[in-house]
């Protein structure tokens, strides 16, 4: 090849080579690039499984041991969450809200009486009459509360935004996010009861969903941390950080030349 082009020999591949010869370093050998095998791709794969697995595994683990057995006064939820109510976009007469007025009454003797279904569906007339008073909803979801139906004094999802000034519908969606086990959620409505207007009951129910929020939120802050350090180590990450390694190792022979090096 040199005979048929003497000016290859002034190349710099072989004037690199022959000093590298002479300074009785290694020969450069040209970099090849090898492609992985069906093997070695489906062994990444069965390992990323093994590490997912682990992960989870792992994510149990550590919930349980943190977290515990947080269970006690917790029920089940039930199935009727959303409840009747009237558009609030309907002219409200003071003939309804006098009808309103009467049944909320009877309602509430009702209740006194300990007929709890009756006075749900009499609470649920009084806001069909009118439906903007926000009291109305507030007395209904402590009807359900007594009734363990979590999910449906939760349903009128509108309630804190007819009167946010009003303690009492914040204190019952409270109480039953308190009951389906829902602690930051509790947390978050029984919060502006304490700050809206006093309430010894409702201060002792934060005292008591709190602590449970609080654990929940540390968990979770180490949970992302302990995930972030796996991922770091899977095979892949693994593989790649010896091949950036190798890479350096290799850079490192070419960028060793003596200063007179032209």
């Amino acid at each position: 090849m040199c005979k048929q082009d003497p000016s290859i020999l002034h190349t710099e591949e072989i004037f690199l080579g022959e000093w590298m010869s002479r300074m009785g370093r290694c020969k450069i050998l040209p970099v090849t690039h090898k492609t992985k095998s069906e093997e070695n791709i489906k062994k990444e794969k069965t390992d990323s499984k093994k590490v997912a697995e682990n992960v989870k595994s792992e994510e149990t683990l550590s919930e349980k041991n943190d977290l515990g057995d947080d269970h006690e006064g917790v029920i089940e939820p039930n199935s009727d969450a959303s409840q009747e109510m009237r558009a609030e976009s309907v002219e409200i007469t003071e003939d309804m809200m006098d009808q309103a007025n009467d049944k909320n009454v009877a309602a509430i003797d009702a209740l006194s009486n300990g007929e709890l279904q009756k006075a749900i569906d009499l609470f649920t007339d009084a806001i069909k009459l009118n439906p903007r008073l926000a009291i109305l909803y507030a007395k209904r979801a402590s009807v359900f509360i007594k009734l363990q139906k979590p999910n449906a004094a939760i349903g009128d999802d509108r309630v804190t935004e007819i009167n946010r000034d009003l303690a009492q519908p914040y204190k019952w969606r409270g109480r039953a996010h308190r009951l389906l086990g829902h602690w930051e959620e509790a947390v978050h409505y029984i919060d502006p009861v304490c700050k809206l207007d006093y309430d010894e009951d409702a201060s002792a129910m934060m005292k008591e969903v709190q602590p449970r929020a609080q654990k929940i939120a540390e968990h979770w802050k180490k949970e992302v941390k302990e995930r972030m350090e796996r991922v770091k180590k899977t095979p892949q990450n693994e593989r790649a950080k010896r091949e950036e390694e190798a890479r350096g190792q290799s850079g490192a022979l070419y960028g060793s030349f003596p200063a007179s090096f032209p």
